[in-house]
This record gives C-alpha cells, sequence and structure tokens, in this order.
C-alpha cells in the first residue's frame, strides 16, 4: 500500500482555518488568531485538523525544494528559455538574492505556516481529553512528523547570512542550523513513538538519517537508515492534482518552463540512455536557437512529489558505509538502487561515484542545496554568495531577535 500525505484542497473551512497565518509566522500572537479557536479543541475536530496541517504541508514542500535546487547547481535560470521571465528566480539562481524576493518570502512564509500548524495540532491534542486512543496517537504522529520537517526545511533551506543556514520560530532568536536539525529530529523520534505502523516508523527513521547526514554525523545517520525504508517499499509522497499543483510542473516543466536543468543532465543521458528512466527530460529552443532541457519527472500538474523512498534511504547507507560508518556494503547498496531503474550495476563504487548517483536519484527532490552546503560536492558558486535562502527581510523588520545584515 502507497505511504501518501492525503490532503484535501477544496475543503472549505481550511481556508478559514489557515487565513489568520497570511503575515509573517511572528505576526501571530500564540492560537488567537485562529478562527473559531476555541470550538476546534475537541476530539471531534482532529480530522480537521489533521488536514489541515497536511494541507499545508503539501503547499510548502516541492515549492522549498524547486527553489533550494534552483540555487543549487541543478536547476538553472536564462531569459534564453521563452517563458522564463521572474526576476525573482533570476536573483536566486546565481545566489545574489535580495531580502525582499518575494518568491523566497512566499516559500519561507509557508513553511513557518506549516511549523506552526503542526505545532498547534500538537499542543491541541495535549490539551484534549479523548475517548479514541488510537486518534490521540494518529493527532501526535502527525503534528510531530510535520512538525520536525518544517524544522528541516527551515534548517537546510535558509538562513541568517550567505553562509549561516537556519531560521527563526515565533520571533525568536536566530536557531543555527545544527541546533534547528537537533530539534527536528527530536519531533521525529516523537513522532515514532506514537506511529503504530512499522512502514510509519520506517520513513520516520529514513528522515531522521536525512537529519544527520546534513549534519554530517554520519554515526547516526548510519543508525537509522538501517532502521529506514526497506528495498522495495512504496515511496512516501506529496499528493498534488488539478487545482493543489506540483511546484516543479507549474514552474519547471510542462506547465511553465521558468526554470531549466544543468547541462550535466542531458550528458548523462547521451552517455547512458537508459538514465532517462531517473532523469526524463524534454527540451526546447531558446531565443539565442540553442537547446534548453527541463524535467519532466513532473509531468502533470497533479504528479506526487517524493518525501522518502527506499533508494535515498539506501544511497545514506552507501555514503556512511563509504565514510567508516555502518556495516553496509556500499556497492551492493548502490547496484540495488541502480537495478529498480533496470541500469546496469557498477563495479566500484568511490565517494565520488557515490555522489553522481545521488545527483542523479534525487533529480529534483530538493537534495542538492544541502549536499553542496555540507561539502559533500563542491559549491558552485563564488564568495559571498547566498549558499541558501535568506531570511526574508518582513521577517526581520518585525523581529527584533533578529540581528541586521
Amino acid at each position: 500500500m502507497k505511504t501518501t500525505l492525503k490532503y484535501l484542497v477544496a475543503f472549505p473551512l481550511l481556508a478559514l482555518f489557515l487565513s489568520a497565518c497570511e503575515s509573517f509566522i511572528n505576526d501571530v500572537e500564540p492560537l488567537k488568531d485562529y478562527a473559531a479557536n476555541d470550538k476546534l479543541n475537541s476530539e471531534e475536530h482532529m480530522d480537521f485538523l489533521i488536514v489541515g496541517v497536511q494541507s499545508q504541508f503539501a503547499d510548502a514542500s516541492s515549492q522549498v525544494a524547486g527553489l533550494s535546487d534552483l540555487l543549487s547547481d541543478q536547476l538553472i535560470f536564462t531569459n534564453m528559455m521563452p517563458l522564463a521571465t521572474y526576476p525573482q528566480y533570476a536573483e536566486i539562481e546565481p545566489g545574489q538574492i535580495l531580502l525582499d524576493n518575494n518568491s523566497v518570502a512566499a516559500v519561507f512564509q509557508s513553511v513557518c505556516r506549516l511549523r506552526r500548524v503542526a505545532d498547534d495540532l500538537v499542543q491541541r491534542t495535549g490539551d484534549i481529553a479523548f475517548s479514541d486512543t488510537a486518534k490521540r496517537h494518529q493527532a501526535y504522529a502527525v503534528g510531530y512528523l510535520y512538525g520536525g520537517l518544517a524544522r528541516y526545511y527551515l534548517a537546510t533551506s535558509f538562513g541568517i547570512n550567505p553562509t549561516s543556514p537556519g531560521g527563526v520560530i515565533d520571533g525568536g532568536p536566530f536557531i543555527a542550523q545544527s541546533d534547528l536539525l537537533d530539534d527536528a529530529v527530536a519531533h521525529f523520534e516523537a513522532a515514532v513513538a506514537h506511529q503504530f505502523s512499522l512502514t510509519e516508523q520506517r520513513i520516520t527513521n529514513s528522515l531522521i538519517a536525512r537529519a544527520y547526514l546534513a549534519k554530517k554525523d554520519y554515526a547516526h545517520a548510519a543508525t537509522f537508515a538501517a532502521q529506514g525504508m526497506l528495498q522495495g517499499e512504496d515511496p512516501f509522497v506529496c499528493l498534488y492534482n488539478d487545482v493543489s499543483q506540483n511546484f516543479y510542473y507549474t514552474d519547471a516543466g510542462y506547465g511553465r518552463q521558468q526554470m531549466g536543468v544543468a547541462d550535466r543532465f542531458a550528458a548523462y543521458i547521451a552517455a547512458d540512455p537508459a538514465e532517462a528512466v531517473r532523469i526524463p527530460l524534454d527540451s526546447l529552443i531558446g531565443r539565442d536557437g540553442g537547446t534548453y532541457y527541463f524535467q519532466v519527472k513532473y509531468p502533470l500538474a497533479g504528479s506526487s512529489f517524493p518525501i522518502m523512498t527506499w533508494q535515498e534511504n539506501s544511497l545514506m547507507s552507501a555514503e556512511c558505509a563509504l565514510r567508516g560508518s555502518g556495516a553496509g556494503d556500499a556497492l551492493a547498496l548502490v547496484n540495488d538502487v541502480r537495478g529498480s531503474h533496470g541500469l546496469s550495476s557498477l563495479s566500484s563504487v568511490d565517494l565520488a561515484g557515490l555522489m553522481v548517483e545521488r545527483d542523479k536519484e534525487l533529480f529534483c527532490q530538493g537534495d542538492r542545496l544541502m549536499d553542496e552546503n555540507r561539502g559533500a560536492v563542491p559549491w558552485h558558486l563564488g564568495t559571498g554568495d547566498w549558499h541558501v535562502l535568506p531570511i526574508p527581510r518582513a521577517e526581520r523588520d518585525a523581529n527584533p531577535n533578529l540581528p541586521p545584515l
């Protein structure tokens, strides 16, 4: 059975529930700004609140991944592509990002809303006397899981200055990446404690492994990857439809080609045509007569977006093994991943080769920026350029705990 994040995009009360979160997170006083707040503190409203968290995650996940890929060396922006016109994207791709970039502000706001509604669900669950114990565990599991994911995104995709990743919570002081990742791990571990399904627990353990990978703590990453997703398990995905659409489709695919992909992806396919299975591309002719490639991994508005796969988990185990942590057979793990796509086996693998496999396997999934920032692959921009998306000016202006840039 496929494990998915289910949400309702046409849920009439959902917009009412989220409407108070249109400003930055530190502009929202605790609880009181939520619509019908006191009437939501009951067991019968848990499904409504759970859907609200999952829906907000759908809004945030592919957006933050897409902008992170654009800042990394994976996606490109060039006005030679006829439909590439957003000046905000033109700032992100070279790392010359203004603090009032509204595309960055929108996704930062979305991630902060996710963190807020997830934490709110946890708080409400603790305040309610449940008659249905299973529903109580489900509410806690959802709140902690998505609260952990929001913290992971804040830790790995945003920062206070070009080389200081991290985020803020509830208008507080800046939290450095390492501390925020520790907080994400604590939330994931709390989710595991409330998850009945072993499949869900394995998925969450894989998410914990990824957080430790971002910290360059390969010993702990190996431990949790060993307890993570099993070969052949269905991916943990975020669902979209024609109303709430996958960001890669709308901004980097058939919806509109605002972003293309780096030339090396076409070169991967030229070297081995079988790679087109995991690097699906289409092309267009640019204003200069050149050929530009873009992703079609997400060919439809409703294409699902992978959050965690067994293949990613196996590549984490392989990397840890190559770095001297864990007992995995790196070559066998890599070849299992390749075999799942019908690709031929490698005869050997080192860390450089493993990073090429991650580049191909995790194509357009938002992981490349994290790999660059942890030094697993070289940083592709110059000194002084943004390595993360900046915490926006509106948050800085409203939050007295943040230092000026």
